[in-house]
């Protein structure tokens, strides 16, 4: 079965309807059936792409993220926010954004972030005049910070199958998150100016710094993470671990903004959420040893050389694909399946793999806010009960500003090799 209608059944499958994890496990059984290789393969191969050590801090930090959206972290992080830039042109758009900021620090899940924030943010910016477009479009949009502010669970997925140290990923989504943070609130502010929207009459020390020591727990939660990782005191193993009991602490013992009655639903929550992710990194685990098999690394590097050779268009054309493929496939299927085909292609990049890394995941992300399969699109359009027609028109500029973002990071190494060379060597 050649690579051609490889890929042609698999995007038939995907029109039709069929969940795309269920669609590459469909297409990986008939091309294993068509080539006569032994249905043992299909388990072999779902079970080496799932059997990686680095892997466990994912449901940690997902069962870390459960607990903190169950309690009250949204709420304090939201009035820091507003407290914090509330007073800035665009108001609550600027809340918003703000938030993402603080929230990717806990959560390290996009949708998460889309749906736990959105919950709360879209309602009150409806209520305070912005259109339920604006406002579906600004969350979605601030919701990709979540995945490049460590920690990070898309990073995590990275690293093991890169074998790309998770630490140093970590680190090096700092910057690069504190640009799209950057971005996005300049795009706000000239997209709002013109319509006019409340804001503060002045930045209020007071409020500030009440919300402050009101969140000063929860912010301490990112710090504890990434220090201790810098500091060489645990691996990000561990430091998922020490999450979930400082979360548990924080919002059992200190706040108690959760009790024991909620800790079934919230573990068979993120059992749920742990046991779709690995799910779909098995399935696309065969799929991706099929691709290499059937030569698509290769088909890769050539189709790019043949368009040039020079590093700096190699590196436009890398985000430019990656974005067009997140549009189709969603996100951690295609985390999954493009790190075997960089092996091929990487050496052509002159890329660190820190720097390759946060490329990649930056760019996939993106995938998630766009038509037409974005998971944080859906969410947010839910919760602004507004169509796909009205999102789309809304959220050109703050996709363009995150592209730029994509292409920047490609292009400009220290923005992502900086921090770790500085801190962690």
């Amino acid at each position: 079965m050649s690579i051609e209608i490889i890929l042609g059944l698999f995007f038939l499958l995907v029109l039709l309807g069929i969940p795309i994890a269920f669609a590459i496990g469909l297409v990986s059984l008939l091309y294993i059936i068509e080539a006569g290789l032994p249905l043992l393969v299909v388990g072999q191969r779902m079970v080496a792409g799932a059997d990686s050590f680095p892997l466990l801090a994912a449901p940690l930090f997902l069962l870390a993220g459960t607990i903190m959206s169950f309690g009250g972290i949204t709420r304090r992080l939201v009035r820091l926010a507003n407290a914090l830039v509330g007073h800035i042109t665009g108001g609550l758009a600027q809340v918003n954004v703000f938030s993402s900021l603080l929230l990717s620090g806990m959560s390290g899940s996009a949708t998460a972030d889309a749906s736990g924030l959105g919950s709360m943010i879209i309602p009150a910016m409806k209520k305070a005049g912005y259109a339920p477009r604006l406002s579906a479009a600004v969350t979605a949009a601030s919701a990709t910070i979540g995945p490049i502010i460590p920690p990070s669970v898309p990073f995590v997925i990275y690293g093991a199958m890169a074998q790309v140290s998770i630490g140093k990923l970590f680190v090096g989504g700092i910057i690069p998150g504190l640009l799209m943070t950057l971005f996005l609130m300049i795009t706000i502010y000239l997209t709002c100016r013109r319509h006019g929207y409340r804001t503060h009459d002045k930045l209020e020390f007071g409020e500030l710094f009440s919300a402050f020591k009101a969140s000063l727990l929860d912010l301490m939660l990112p710090i504890v993470i990434i220090g201790g990782i810098l500091g060489g005191i645990f691996t990000p193993i561990e430091a998922a671990a020490i999450a979930v009991v400082y979360a548990a602490a924080i919002e059992l013992v200190i706040f108690r903004e959760i009790g024991l009655r909620d800790i079934p639903q919230i573990v068979l929550t993120a059992a749920r959420l742990t046991a779709v992710i690995m799910f779909v990194i098995a399935v696309s685990s065969i799929f991706g040893w099929i691709l290499i098999r059937e030569g698509a690394g290769k088909l890769l590097v050539d189709f790019m050389l043949g368009i040039s050779s020079d590093v700096t268009i190699l590196r436009i054309l890398l985000v430019v694909f990656l974005i067009v493929l997140g549009l189709f496939i969603e996100t951690i299927v295609l985390i999954v399946l493009v790190v075997p085909l960089l092996a091929a292609l990487g050496p052509h990049l002159a890329m660190d793999p820190i720097h390759l890394g946060v490329t990649v995941v930056l760019s996939i992300m993106i995938g998630l806010i766009t038509p037409p399969l974005g998971l944080c699109m859906f969410i947010v359009n839910s919760i602004a009960k507004i169509g796909m027609g009205e999102y789309t028109r809304t959220i050109i500029p703050y996709l363009a500003a995150l592209i730029v973002c994509a292409f920047l990071v490609a292009l400009v190494p220290p923005l992502t090799t900086w921090l770790p060379a500085t801190l962690m060597e």
